[in-house]
């Protein structure tokens, strides 16, 4: 068992090109609706940036799982970073607003294909005995993604121009196609499968609660990644990228600490918590006019959002049985999908009657709703276990 190694050639170049597709992905995601404005585009047009992305990735999700139980990995991962790179490669040359939103549509599919494939291939490569573990470090190639992209977005938009931003994220693209070809990716075993069904394939019917609840977290996130880098321009708030790296730093730090609260206490007190801290940040945000207030409110978001979206998963994940925890991971995946995605639209559509300040405190109350149903879900499970006592 000790001779068996995760960090072997191939894991690591995975690692690599997932975490090279990651950033070159990410670092356009606020950048994007500022964009799309200078286009004359209306803030409904804005907020289907994010919708029209999601319904792409949720649509072709449940194919990609399906074809990928005796196909061939590696090939399929190369094909969707090159499209990841050839899509992105093409917007700037788009400048009516119907066909940026149709290749944001197809950004969507390939970014499915990529994620999906790129975390299968993983879970081939890990040896089984050390799974758990070789995710956690696989997962990483995302979380650090995510602390360096969006800030390095900012800088390069703000800095030069959206032109070299998108030269940027091609080129991270290319280099992400070539180190897959270092990867050596199992040959599945051929299986009979069961007919497709879509709905069985998205939805996880025992994962229910948490998926619901991460639906309304995530309407913070939609609202944060559309309408942030907006907000900053609107309050000549020139360090703006701070709150994603400051974010994403302190989510990634509070883990160690959150996690064996989970595994001490059970998922309840963890998530109310946590989900108040989101509240207090997004309300904070929607005053804030200096950089003093947008650090505390990123240090909020990072230690609620950034603890209460794992922990839902892990929720999700426990209340199915073994064998069924991809099938809750993919309800899960869904479910932060289609939360982004109706966040973005609905509210590009209450942009324009109200401020993205008032955008920012309507959103804060999806947390309050959070911890409310955590709080009755906790009371009912009190409930069962004096039931079962007796």
């Amino acid at each position: 068992m000790e001779n068996q190694k995760i960090f072997n050639k191939s894991f690591l170049f995975i690692f690599i090109s997932n975490f090279l597709v990651f950033i070159g992905f990410e670092m356009l995601l606020p950048i994007l609706p500022a964009y799309l404005l200078s286009l004359n585009a209306s803030t409904i047009q804005v907020g289907l940036v994010t919708t029209l992305f999601t319904i792409g990735a949720v649509l072709i999700r449940p194919l990609i799982g399906y074809y990928l139980i005796d196909n061939q990995r590696k090939s399929l991962a190369i094909g969707a970073s090159i499209i990841l790179m050839l899509v992105t490669f093409i917007y700037p040359f788009l400048n009516i607003v119907w066909l940026f939103l149709v290749l944001r549509f197809l950004h969507g599919i390939a970014w499915g294909v990529s994620t999906t494939v790129n975390s299968t291939i993983a879970v081939d490569l890990i040896p089984k005995t050390r799974l758990g573990e070789g995710m956690g470090y696989f997962s990483i190639s995302t979380t650090v993604g995510a602390i360096i992209a969006q800030s390095l977005g900012i800088f390069i938009y703000d800095s030069y121009s959206f032109d070299i931003l998108i030269w940027s994220s091609v080129i991270l693209s290319l280099t992400a196609v070539l180190a897959l070809q270092f990867i050596h990716s199992p040959i599945s075993t051929k299986r009979e499968k069961q007919p497709f069904r879509f709905f069985d394939m998205v939805f996880e019917k025992d994962a229910w609660f948490p998926a619901l609840l991460a639906v309304f977290t995530t309407l913070s996130f939609g609202a944060i990644i559309t309408f942030l880098v907006l907000f900053g321009k609107q309050k000549d708030l020139d360090h703006i990228f701070l709150f994603f790296i400051i974010n994403a730093t302190v989510s990634t730090l509070i883990r160690p600490f959150t996690g064996k609260w989970y595994d001490k206490r059970g998922p309840w007190s963890i998530i109310i918590v946590s989900a108040m801290l989101g509240f207090l940040s997004l309300v904070i945000l929607s005053y804030t006019t200096n950089d003093f207030n947008l650090i505390i409110s990123a240090i909020l978001f990072g230690a609620g959002y950034g603890t209460v979206m794992p922990c839902l998963q892990t929720w999700a994940v426990q209340k199915v049985s073994e064998e069924k925890s991809g099938a809750a991971n993919a309800t899960f995946y869904s479910s932060f999908d289609i939360g982004v995605g109706v966040s973005a639209f609905v509210l590009g559509i209450v942009a324009e009657w109200v401020s993205l300040e008032m955008i920012f405190r309507i959103v804060s109350l999806s947390f309050i709703v959070v911890a409310s149903l955590v709080y009755k879900d906790y009371l009912n499970e009190m409930k069962r276990r004096e039931k079962n006592n007796k």
